[in-house]
């Protein structure tokens, strides 16, 4: 589960030289273009601008974003290590580089960035961007669950609710951890704290109705009717549903729902066929 951000750092560094105010010009020519959906002539001018001035840093943190949406990247990562290299006290330069490492499932490489700017967002006593920091932490605490640290992870989560308290991504990243750990009460109720701050989350109604399974399967099941009624060709829904009606005994429900995933995922047929066939063999006199 993936909830990187990449924020435009918005540093506004312009060099002193000759070549700044045309710099200036080009870059803000860029935004522009970007402002227009007109990426290839924006890009264009970032490169002109960079290439007047190479510590312009907004056009390197811009050329990646494009880069990103253009899907290389390599060029994104260049660009954002360019960022590092010219402002390493900055702790968006580390962060917007370890989202791009996380996305990539590089998971080593995000969590030194995204620890890097931890360490330094830790330092600020003024006023800071304390969302990005919670992300950091709550990045961090990703990267090492796909790694399989989960009580690592869930040391991250707590740290980034204490910075945010109604964080969306750390409840949910936190109910993940949990639920690794076989907590599932407390998976469930760390799930059902993001839907109160994102009620038609399919995500976190999938996960939810995944911690329930191994703790009450009439709220699995509701969870799962929550998923369907919100977009009612989600096969998988209709799959895990009609197995927890098959664990209460309610063969006919069980068969219609495993029926109709089949119908919108005939290839759910291989993992799920056997519980359809449990279904509907007859009740033992």
């Amino acid at each position: 589960m993936k909830l990187s951000i990449v924020l435009i750092i918005g540093l506004f560094v312009f060099a002193a030289s000759a070549n700044a105010q045309k710099a200036a010009e080009e870059y803000n020519r860029g935004l522009a273009f970007q402002d227009k959906g007109d990426k290839v002539n924006a890009m264009l001018s970032y490169d002109r601008a960079i290439a007047l001035d190479p510590k312009l840093v907004d056009a390197y943190n811009n050329r990646a974003t494009l880069k990103l949406a253009a899907g290389d990247i390599s060029g994104a990562i260049a660009d954002l290590s360019k960022i590092v290299e010219l402002t390493p006290k900055h702790p968006l330069s580390y962060y917007n580089r370890g989202c791009i490492y996380l996305d990539q499932n590089t998971f080593d490489a995000a969590i030194a960035d995204f620890s890097k700017a931890i360490d330094i967002f830790n330092g600020l006593t003024d006023k800071y961007d304390k969302k990005a920091h919670e992300m950091s932490y709550n990045n961090r605490g990703n990267a090492l669950v796909a790694k399989k640290e989960f009580t690592a992870a869930l040391a991250d989560y707590n740290r980034a609710l204490e910075i945010m308290p109604k964080s969306y991504e750390a409840f949910t990243g936190r109910g993940a951890a949990k639920q690794e750990l076989s907590d599932f009460a407390g998976a469930v109720a760390d799930y059902t704290k993001a839907l109160e701050l994102a009620p038609k989350s399919i995500v976190v109604l999938l996960n939810r109705a995944s911690a329930n399974e191994e703790v009450d399967k009439n709220a699995a099941i509701a969870d799962y009717s929550k998923v369907i009624e919100l977009k009612p060709d989600n096969a998988d829904a209709y799959a895990r549903r009609g197995i927890m009606y098959l664990d209460l005994k309610r063969k006919a429900e069980a068969v219609s729902d495993l029926k109709k995933a089949f119908e919108i995922d005939l290839s759910l047929k291989t993992d799920y066929d056997v519980f359809l066939k449990e279904a509907l063999k007859p009740a033992k006199k």
